[in-house]
């Protein structure tokens, strides 16, 4: 079983790892973006995309310490499956882990042969029983971190997103039925795409230079870090199942 734990191993790793670059990369585009054209605070950087507010006169952005984490708090996980990957990636590689099959003959009183096929749980090559626990802990950590990560990004989206709508009935002086079709059937992904079109840059030499899709950037953040997520979850319970298994092995 060790073999088969660490081949489903060695391809969660890329994937928590490929999930943890495309939040990174997608969340900076988008903070970068609307770095200087939402942060409108007179006393603090709120540049970040993330927990936009609606102010009677503008559109501002978060505190930029949401941007912070949504760009630069998946570093340490990343660093994590990297090693981990490449690990076990290697392993498979070169296969090392595989069960060995053998055959043992046996004689019983009344002189009938039985031939009995033995498959080594354990070979000269798997990995000590020793390591399950180290990456049962690291794996929990990074599973909870990855957690509340999903969550502080899922809650600054959706607060934009909510923020967004108020602003944009008093841009179009929506009254009468659009507001509850604005407020209620509006999807998120069209909100940004008002917000891209329609939120201007107060600074001249600070004015934004093109456009960027920002409803496709967060999304991808988004759905990429439950998927992250996700990945982190099966390494853990994973590692938990084979923590147990070899926990006779430790005694």
């Amino acid at each position: 079983m060790s073999y088969y734990a660490e081949r489903a191993l060695s391809l969660l790793y890329p994937l928590a790892i490929v999930s943890s670059l495309v939040c990174c990369i997608t969340s900076a585009v988008a903070w970068t973006h609307w770095q200087y054209v939402l942060n409108a605070c007179p006393d603090t950087n709120c540049g970040c995309v993330l927990h936009g507010k609606s102010t009677f006169h503008s559109f501002e952005g978060g505190n930029v310490a949401y941007c912070h984490f949504a760009t630069y708090g998946l570093l340490l996980p990343l660093l994590f499956a990297v090693v981990l990957g490449v690990y076990h990636g290697y392993r498979m590689c070169i296969g090392r882990g595989k069960p060995k099959a053998g055959t043992a003959t046996i004689r019983q009183r009344s002189g009938d042969m039985i031939v009995v096929t033995t498959e080594s749980e354990l070979t000269p090559d798997g990995l000590s029983p020793y390591y399950w626990l180290p990456a049962t802990v690291i794996s929990t950590i990074m599973a909870v971190y990855q957690l509340v990560y999903s969550a502080v990004f899922t809650d600054g989206f959706e607060v934009t997103c909510k923020q967004y709508r108020e602003s944009l009935l008093k841009e179009i002086q929506g009254v009468g039925n659009i507001v509850p079709v604005i407020k209620s059937r509006l999807s998120c992904a069209a909100v940004f795409d008002f917000m891209d079109y329609l939120v201007e840059s107060v600074s001249y030499e600070r004015r934004r230079y093109g456009r960027i899709n920002t409803a496709a950037c967060l999304y991808f953040t988004l759905v990429f870090a439950w998927i992250a997520l996700l990945a982190w979850l099966l390494v853990c319970v994973i590692n938990v199942v084979q923590l147990r298994r070899t926990k006779a092995a430790r005694v």
